[in-house]
């Protein structure tokens, strides 16, 4: 048999077509896995901000996780936007197509968040009935929509208009979930905060890590309101004291399997308003949120796609921003004018990532996806801070496997195989090719449709961001 053989094919037209499969989804054991969290309100970001689920690389996350679902008046799971999720935009459909193009990738619906509270949770979660209501009619909707599971984004269990019983009713309403879940073999996950505060309060951890397949760790939002201050320090003095290395830490005193956590990196930048000083370090008051970007027009936040664009130099600026990188903390941070900002470059997610590796956790969560440079405006391949998770989580664990999962890229390629039988010539070899994308597309689309031999994944990524490959096996 003659080497596979990886083609790109254009990004306009790859993104719209089902990649042919030989027919083998025995999906290949993974080290080490990778959690991509979605914004499902993303597409409502105008110009080069707007995400589409088809800007998606199936191949590039183990998990893909939806967000967000919330309560409903009745307490049962619902969507919050039925124009997106379902009716119109039918966001739910889309993600859980990706599988057809990656049968390996896991597609969770998150439910909760922020934006959700926690007092709806906490009614949900006090009585025996209506925990089992909420897990009988949850299975239902994940089975109705294709999902492979749930993510319980509670923020927080006994905070927010919670109350001190929460700690046990969310272990009860996990144990009711896990055991609904049980004989479908649905996931069962949960995003936590990295505050020792509310790890203590709000979390019987022990008991949740044998129920849960995983855990999401909330590491970063260390930051203080009344300070410019780092929000997601490695190491180092952060406004609450609190580092990642200090939630781990906690975290590794608690009975859990290391490898139940998933390390939480941002690529979203934490900003404010300050007076201008001639000392601009940590530390400076804050006198606001910083101003919002273009793109996710947040106070107080931008996506690490807005960052990226505007440290770009600019000689037609009245002043440029200054960008100092603390590589004990693993963070950055820039300065221009009375703006302030911190945030996670690709040098620092790399230096996360091994710690992560380190300390033996089963995997990266990233949140998220869609705020990353997806169009690859910035650094010549698109979702470079993911990516720089994935080349470096590919590295070491060649030389240290941890048990759990993450893309090993070469072989999730090698699925998506067209078989040609023989040992055709360059010219018929692309003929054959056309005739399958001619079947697929149809004969207008096909023939816009480019065929390059390209060496690896690293090419088609600068020839094409957001595209994918198809291989090719010769057979006698």
């Amino acid at each position: 048999m003659q080497p596979l053989q990886l083609l790109g094919i254009g990004a306009i037209l790859l993104w719209s077509c089902g990649i042919l499969v030989d027919g083998a989804t025995e999906c290949p054991k993974r080290p080490y896995r990778v959690v991509c969290y979605l914004a499902s309100w993303s597409n409502y970001r105008e110009g080069s901000g707007s995400f589409n689920v088809s800007y998606i690389v199936p191949d590039h996350c183990t998990h893909l996780v939806y967000t967000f679902a919330g309560l409903n008046i009745g307490g049962g799971i619902d969507s919050l936007d039925y124009y997106n999720d379902v009716n119109v935009n039918k966001g739910y459909s889309k993600v859980v197509a990706l599988k057809e193009e990656n049968p390996c990738l896991k597609v969770l619906l998150a439910i909760g968040g922020w934006n959700e509270g926690s007092e709806k949770y906490s009614l949900l979660a006090e009585r025996e009935s209506t925990r089992e209501a909420f897990a009988d009619q949850t299975l239902r909707y994940l089975v109705h929509y294709g999902f492979d599971g749930l993510d319980v984004d509670w923020e927080y269990p006994t905070m927010r208009g919670g109350l001190p019983e929460d700690r046990e009713n969310f272990l009860l309403l996990i144990q009711t979930l896990r055991s609904r879940f049980a004989r479908r073999k649905k996931l069962l996950t949960a995003a936590i905060s990295a505050s020792k505060q509310i790890l203590q309060a709000g979390y019987d951890l022990p008991k949740l890590c044998e129920e849960l397949d995983f855990i999401n760790l909330m590491t970063y939002d260390y930051s203080s309101e009344v300070k410019a201050t780092l929000d997601a320090p490695l190491y180092g003095d952060s406004s609450t004291g609190e580092t990642i290395d200090s939630t781990i830490t906690y975290i590794s005193k608690s009975g859990c399997p290391m490898e139940k956590f998933s390390l939480g990196i941002t690529t979203h930048a934490k900003t404010y308003t300050v007076v201008p000083a001639r000392l601009m370090a940590p530390g400076i008051k804050a006198v606001g949120p910083g101003a919002p970007g273009p793109y996710t027009r947040s106070a107080g936040s931008l996506g690490y796609n807005e960052v990226c664009e505007m440290l770009m130099p600019n000689s037609t600026a009245p002043s440029q921003w200054v960008v100092k990188s603390m590589a004990q903390n693993a963070v950055k941070y820039a300065y221009r004018d009375d703006q302030w900002i911190t945030f996670d470059g690709i040098e620092t997610i790399g230096t996360k990532v091994k710690y992560a590796m380190d300390k033996k956790l089963g995997g990266i969560m990233f949140w998220t996806i869609d705020t990353d440079d997806f169009q690859g405006d910035c650094h010549n391949e698109a979702y470079p801070l993911l990516q720089t998770a994935l080349r470096i989580s590919a590295v070491t664990t060649t030389q240290a496997p941890i048990e759990s999962t993450t893309p090993n890229l070469a072989n999730a390629y090698e699925q998506q195989v067209l078989v040609v039988k023989g040992n055709p010539s360059e010219e018929k070899l692309n003929e054959e090719i056309r005739k399958a994308i001619r079947a697929l597309l149809g004969p207008g689309q096909s023939d816009e449709v480019q065929i390059r031999e390209l060496k690896n994944e690293e090419e088609l990524r600068r020839f094409a961001p957001g595209a994918r490959p198809i291989g090719v096996k010769l057979v006698p």
